[in-house]
């Protein structure tokens, strides 16, 4: 399970874009309903959910460069 690693997030965000936008695609919601209903506050969400993954993975990419970068040259600047 090891290749889930840091993809579990962005499947749950795919998947709450996927509903949110099938209840318009179906029929079930008028334009109108959706861009003032609960579905476009769903869709915000998953946005924001991908875009916090992002941004903790760039830091932990930052981070554990940091580190390696310590353990291998102590001294430098």
């Amino acid at each position: 399970m090891n290749w889930l690693n840091g993809k579990k997030t962005y499947i749950i965000s795919v998947l709450m874009v996927v509903v949110s936008l099938m209840h318009l695609v179906t029929g079930d919601l008028t334009l109108v309903e959706f861009l003032g209903g609960e579905q476009m506050t769903n869709l915000f969400e998953a946005v924001g959910l991908t875009t916090l993954r992002v941004g903790v993975g760039q830091i932990q990419k930052d981070t554990v460069s940091e580190i390696i970068k310590n353990i291998n040259f102590p001294y430098a600047g």
